[in-house]
């Protein structure tokens, strides 16, 4: 007679918040650009064994402080300072 192991798989979401998920929720209720921003700056997507996230090239602090004064201005800089796209591979443990 066999013994059977109860094996539970762990359901992995394609999106991940690395940051402080309260105000993050928050934001994203109370000011939804800056709920823009800061998943911009904390958000990473999961694809193929692999990490992609945005890399701002200016300072977030004037980013978060436009976002919340004038939002068109943080797009701006959004813009003229330039985002990137980085890919990190996952090793496999």
């Amino acid at each position: 007679m066999a013994i059977k192991k109860n094996i539970t798989k762990r359901k992995k979401y394609p999106l991940k918040y690395e940051g402080n998920l309260v105000i993050f929720i928050l934001s994203f209720i109370l000011f939804f650009p800056l709920a823009i921003v800061l998943g911009m700056k904390n958000g990473v997507f999961l694809k193929n064994n692999a990490y992609y996230s945005f890399s701002y090239n200016g300072s977030y602090g004037w980013l978060i402080f436009w976002t919340l004064l004038f939002f068109p201005i943080a797009i701006i800089l959004v813009v003229i300072n330039g985002a990137d796209l980085v890919e990190e591979k996952k090793s496999k443990r």
